[in-house]
């Protein structure tokens, strides 16, 4: 009964937004946000646990800050989100920025592994991609609510766009890229005993061996890539290739060096624009949240 209550609430606040301007929109995402910092304290400890690891050099009022920065932040994407659905190529250009260099490097490529992390907007990989008409296929995590995770795989669905859940085994994702489509991995969620640790940002934090495991498999290229929200509230979406060609260890140590670049690489970047950073998920095991 839960779940359907939430569900509901869901669909209203969609409805509602997708009524507003988007910048209207923004504004409630932001208020949503504030909201759930101040009343709604949903998964706050692990946040400032994250952060106060991370940003050891910020006083307390100074990490506060940013943890409520981040609840807004995250207001203003799910409001990007729930409106999704609604975009075209026209509404797509309005809000996104992409540059020449990044399509050129995915038109280029006949499939290839894109490496992110939960920074920005990473769900505007759907649409930037689909509508583009560039074969995109992502990895997701099933929502336990049937109802939500039913609406949200429509707000995820577009042309050219294949979602595989995590749940549906290697093989479908080594299919897609032989089948030539890109494949995005959100790389930075903790892997457990299945990842390789590796350092990033103050800690050290297990990686998945998704992506080293692909290109092995398949030698698509790696590339890295964001959807980071700027100044104006609008995005600047882009992908490059990762450099990795200076790596000359054994199959064995490869996973471990490409996960030890791609943690650099997205720590500088989360260090840029902190507050666009998940910060809600468990990086460290269980007990070090206690």
């Amino acid at each position: 009964m839960t779940s359907f209550i939430l569900y509901i609430i869901v669909l209203i606040i969609s409805v509602f937004f997708n009524i507003l301007p988007r910048k209207v929109s923004l504004f409630f995402g932001r208020l949503i946000g504030a909201t759930i910092y101040y009343f709604i304290p949903i998964r706050k400890h692990v946040a400032i646990c994250n952060i106060k690891d991370n940003f050891p050099k910020l006083n307390n009022d100074e990490q506060y800050k940013l943890l409520k920065k981040t609840y807004i932040h995250f207001g203003m994407v799910l409001s990007d989100f729930l409106r999704q659905k609604e975009l075209n190529l026209t509404k797509l250009r309005s809000v996104v920025n992409i540059d020449d260099e990044t399509f050129k490097v995915l038109k280029k490529n006949k499939g290839s592994i894109i490496m992110t992390g939960h920074l920005g907007n990473w769900e505007y990989f759907l649409p930037i991609l689909g509508l583009n008409n560039i074969k995109f296929s992502v990895v997701a995590q099933k929502i336990k609510n049937s109802y939500l995770n039913k609406l949200f795989l429509k707000y995820r669905t577009f042309k050219n766009i294949q979602i595989i859940f995590k749940n549906e085994g290697k093989e479908k994702m080594i299919n897609a890229l032989k089948n030539n489509y890109h494949l995005g991995l959100a790389s930075d969620q903790n892997a457990r005993k299945r990842g390789v640790l590796v350092n990033f940002l103050n800690i050290k934090v297990s990686i998945p061996k998704g992506a080293g495991i692909f290109h092995l498999k398949t030698n698509k290229p790696i590339l890295i890539g964001y959807c980071i929200m700027d100044k104006n509230l609008n995005y600047n979406f882009t992908v490059k290739p990762l450099n990795i060609s200076h790596i000359r260890d054994s199959k064995k140590d490869f996973v471990k060096c490409l996960n030890t670049i791609f943690a650099k690489h997205l720590g500088d970047m989360i260090n840029e624009y902190p507050e666009q950073y998940f910060w809600f998920h468990k990086m460290k095991n269980k007990k070090d949240y206690l």
